[in-house]
Order: C-alpha cells, then structure tokens, then sequence
C-alpha cells in the first residue's frame, strides 16, 4: 500500500460526482432548477441518444458574469449562500454550488452566457475536470449548457446506464416534474429532434396537468386549495380509477422543490385510504408550503429528501386535508342513486351506456365504478368460495365471450353460483350471488354490491355518528372474554384502556397475564372478542408512537370489518333488508374501510360488448 497522499482535485470532483451525477437526468434535473434560480422564464432541454451523447439546456435567466464563469464550475461556489445562517432557512432550489463541478468532472462541458448588462457573452469548456480558457462568444441574454459524451472517460460509470429510450424517459420526468410546479415558465424538451413535452409560460396548473396526466385526467381531478399560515397545502387529485400500485404518478412538492419522502407516502396513503383500493397510490400532485426555516433540505447531495421540524403538523394536515376533501367529493357517493332505493327511485344515467369504457375497478364519469372488476372480499373471510371469474367485456376477445359463459355454466352445474333468485337471500329488486354479491338493475345497466364491503362501511359511518354525537354506545358482556397475552402485551393494552373506552370497548386485567373484555360496541353483534384482543394488540404494536386519534381511528377500520358480515354467509330477507336501508344515503358508499369497492357498475354498453352485440 502506498503512503497517504492528497487526491488529485480533478479525481475528488469526480467522486463527488457519484452522489451529485447518476444519470443524464441527474443532469437536467440540476441545470434546470439551476436556470429556475435564476429567473427564466423559458427553458428548453435538447437531447441526443437519451442525454448520453449531447444534453443541451438554455434558458432567458440572469445570465452569469464573464468574471464569474470559471469560479462557477468550481466546487462549493455559489451565489445563493453566503453565511452559516442562511442554511437555516432555503428558499432556493440549488445551494450547494457541488452541480456544475461535479458535471464538468464527468463530461465534456461548454458554458455559453450573457447577462443582461453585457454587450457580448462569455463561453468556457471543461473537459472532464480540465477546465480551459474564458472566450468572448455571442449569445442571446441567459445560459446555455452544452454536455457531451457523459461518462465516457469513466467506462465504470457509464456501463450502468441504460437504453437511451430509458434514458430520455428519465430526463423528461424530472422536466414534467418541475414543469407542474413552477407555473409562469415555459418548459419544453425534445429528444433527438422530437418534441416529447411542452408546456407554455401561460398554462395554468390545469394545462400542465393535463400536458403530465393526460387531458382526460385531468379534467377530472380534484382541485384542493387550503391557505394557512403555518402550512399551505395545494393539490390536484385523480379519479379513484387512476390509481396504480407504484408512486410514479405522485408527485409531492416543497416550497417548488420535489421530494420523495416515505413519510409523505405515508400520509397520502393514510389520506386516500377510503377513496382507493389497498396497496394502490392515486394520481396527485401536491404542493407544500412551508417557512424555510421549519424544514431542513441540507439532508442529501440530490436534495430530494427532506426533514421537518414540526413533523407531527404537516403529516396531520395532509392525511386530514385529502380525507376531508376527498369525502365532500362527488366520488364519496354513487350516481345511480342509495344503496336502498329501488330502480323506480333511481335517477337516469344521463346516457351512460354511451361512455367509453375504462379500466377494470375503475370509475366512470357518472362518479361511480365502471366495470367489472374483481370484487371485495375479507381477508377474515370465514370460508372461501369460488367466486365468478368476471371480465372487462372490452376484454372479451377471440371466443372469452363463450369462455365467461361456459365457466359460468359450469358453477351453477356445481351448485356454486346459484342463478335464480333465492327467496331468503335477495331484498326487494336485488339478486344475490354466493351469498357475497348483490345484483340489481339500474337505469343504463346493473349494479353490484358486495355485503361484506357494505356492511364494514356501515359499521364504520355509524361508529363515527356515535363517536361524533358523545361515545360508542356499549353492550356489556354477562361473561367477560378472558383473553391470555404476555405481561408486556397485556401492560401495552391496559395503557390504552381509554381509548379503547371511547370506542365501546373495556377492557381490564385478570391476573397477571388474562385480559378479560367486560363490554363490545353494542351495534357490532357479530364482532368476537377474542380476535378483537389480537386486533388491538396488532394496531397498539404498530402505533406504538402514535397519536391516541390514530389508534381510535385504525380500531374503528378494524372493529368495522370484523363486526361484518362475511363473503359466503347466507343472509336472511330481514336482515339484508335491514343493511341495505342503513345503508342508504351514506356520507361514502363507495368503498369500504380498506378502499375495496362497496358497488361496481356493468353498463349496458359492458353487457352488449360482452354478447358482441357491439
């Protein structure tokens, strides 16, 4: 081993590269909010192969000094900061004067520059880290960088980057992503002489939705609009149907800058829980705004993790701001009228049968779910059965018409899917299938309800009016359930018996390791007080820092589904009847408590497409 030496500054800008460069779209993504910094407002990308062989960025910004330009690829130069307070408080984008050296290390850059005072403008090269002479250049007021061959003297770097399809794909997020935002600027990037987004200095958020989302999207997004002087809160929303399993159509944003937070995640997620299916991440764009100072961004070179300092305010305000919304919306309940209304009662379509069809699970413009989707079941289901295998009738194609029928057939053969109408089951105009769904025609079509998902969000509107109106009214129990845990989990318990009061449930200590429950909420008859105990066990665990709001909120998710009936159990006349008018005329009946679908819609567009009648 040799003997400790000082590194070459070339190589140390190089592997200051590694945290700042990853990709070319490391490389837009800091000369555009560079330019954003710098008051543009027209900013355009040009790429060749992806960025991998050319990445070309101009703006109409402030332009940088002829004197400045060799100070500003160099490392740790900037001129957004200038004293050690002034990290406490970042209003810019940039800040850490780490881009521009850390690019020149690793391509071949040429800067082109004129301010607004100059009569001529100034050009520079780097090439890889060898930085050349300033020379007089015309040029228009604003920058313009020119990067070519990005890692091609770092073979190692540059064997990790992917097709350049791949490649321009990322590059053209990140200019979307902070097109949305910075409303004011015109953003436009092509890839090899293709305009692949643009978006004019006039568009409002709404056209720069649609020019990331789509137009289709977005004409049916949510407007969210809360003022406050702690924190002010932005967004647009997309229709439950949008919704995928990745986070790639959510962006969050901070003062302009976009973050990637799981604990923001986390919170989107708690806030849409009862609008979009579990496991799913709706189609949103959010905006934060915050003081400088009660957040921290010096948190990693890429600048796109941040920390708060009053934590507990702004997850509270996002979760509580899109539930709030989200449940005044006309998504929160269906079109074609209550769950107890009879097709008589039931208000038109307006011309339903005539729209397009969407995705499986996905909702119409009418505000209800489009399609046939795979339909809700419990995951505490008692028994499982084998439910009809329904699909998209847009879906059905090359002879799955006779496919769908045959398989049907072949259930009701086996007794599993009884296609008459069963005289204790079904109430009023409904049909129920597998003692789990309800059939009913609607105006424009058929209805779908599953009982299990109506009844938890049943139970869960009724739980919150009594919760709301003083306290769960509770039924106490002749013999108390006597539950055994250990010590540390029956103390954990104990310390949340208020809580837990509040919601109808008492509990208290039988020796040193049984719990026994003395009282359950009265409306709930169907709730077992031993997998309750495992319940509150599981949520006390997982919340363990949370709010007392937050567990009563997670037992009442729980305490919903467990008091429902479930998929498969035979419901008599009475008390179905008995459901379906506590469930007409919900704040939401649109999902449950876990965001699966309460009642999907077969249009007759569905139907005749399916019978290729269309």
């Amino acid at each position: 081993m040799s003997r400790i030496h000082k590194l070459d500054p070339i190589v140390v800008d190089q592997i200051a590269a590694g945290e700042v460069v990853e990709r070319p779209a490391s490389v837009v993504k800091e000369l555009v909010e560079n330019a954003i910094d710098a008051g543009a407002t027209s900013i355009e990308v040009i790429l060749l192969e992806g960025g991998i062989r050319r990445i070309e960025v101009r703006d109409n910004g402030i332009g940088i000094h002829r004197d400045e330009l060799l100070l500003a690829v160099t490392s740790h130069a900037t001129s957004k900061l200038s004293a050690p307070s002034d990290l406490e408080a970042i209003a810019s984008l940039g800040f850490r004067g780490e881009a521009l050296a850390s690019i020149a290390s690793v391509s071949r850059l040429e800067v082109i520059s004129r301010t607004a005072n100059s009569n001529a403008g100034a050009s520079l090269k780097v090439d890889f880290g060898r930085v050349g002479e300033v020379r007089d250049a015309a040029a228009a007021k604003g920058t313009r960088f020119i990067i070519d061959d990005l890692f091609a003297e770092l073979p190692a770097r540059r064997k990790f980057l992917k097709r350049a399809s791949t490649e321009a794909g990322h590059c053209t997020a990140w200019v979307e992503r902070l097109a949305l935002v910075h409303e004011g600027i015109a953003f436009r990037i092509e890839n090899d002489n293709r305009v692949v987004f643009e978006v004019r200095a006039d568009d409002d958020l709404t056209a720069r939705c649609a020019a990331v989302f789509g137009a289709n999207i977005a004409d049916r997004m949510l407007a969210i609009d809360k003022p406050s002087d702690v924190l002010s809160c932005t967004a647009r929303i997309g229709p439950p149907e949008t919704a995928r399993r990745d986070a790639r159509r959510v962006h969050l944003f901070l003062n302009g800058r976009w973050v990637r937070d799981a604990r923001l995640l986390r919170a989107v997620r708690e806030g849409v829980r009862e609008f979009v299916p579990v496991g799913h991440y709706p189609t949103l764009f959010l905006q934060l705004h915050v003081a400088p100072e009660r957040v921290d961004v010096n948190v990693h070179p890429q600048k796109t993790e941040v920390r708060f300092r009053d934590e507990r305010i702004v997850f509270g305000t996002v979760v509580s701001t899109l539930r709030q919304c989200l449940a005044a919306s006309d998504w929160a309940t269906r079109a074609v009228g209550g769950i107890g209304s009879s097709v008589a009662e039931s208000p038109s379509f307006g011309g339903i049968s005539g729209l397009p069809p969407t995705s499986g699970g996905g909702a119409s413009s009418s505000g209800g779910f489009a399609g046939a989707g795979t339909a809700s079941t419990s995951a505490g289901s008692s028994r499982d059965f084998p439910a009809p295998s329904w699909q998209r009738a847009d879906d059905l194609r090359d002879g799955a018409a006779g496919q769908l029928q045959e398989h049907l057939a072949q259930q009701a053969t086996d007794g599993n899917l009884p296609l008459q109408p069963d005289p204790d089951a079904g109430a009023g105009d409904f049909l129920s299938i597998a003692n789990t769904f309800l059939f009913r025609p609607v105006p424009g079509g058929v209805e779908i309800i599953d009982q299990h998902a109506l009844h938890e969000r049943v139970n869960l509107e009724e739980l919150r009016k009594e919760i709301r109106e003083g306290q769960v009214v509770m039924q106490p129990l002749l013999v108390p359930a006597l539950v055994d845990l250990s010590r540390i989990e029956l103390e954990l318990l104990l310390g949340l018996k208020d809580t837990f009061l509040k919601l109808g449930v008492d509990i208290d200590a039988f020796g040193e390791t049984t719990l026994a429950i003395r009282g359950v909420p009265a409306r709930l008859q169907r709730l077992h007080p031993e997998k309750l105990v495992m319940d509150l066990l599981e949520i006390a665990t997982d919340n363990r820092a949370a709010s007392p709001e937050k567990i009563q909120e997670e037992m009442l998710f729980s305490m919903s589904c467990r008091g429902a009936v479930m998929a498969g159990d035979h419901v008599d006349r009475a008390a179905l009847e008995s459901l379906l008018k506590r469930g007409a005329n919900l704040p939401q009946d649109r999902t449950c408590a876990h965001g699966r679908p309460v009642r999907i819609m077969l249009t007759l567009e569905d139907l005749e497409r399916a019978f290729f009648r269309r």
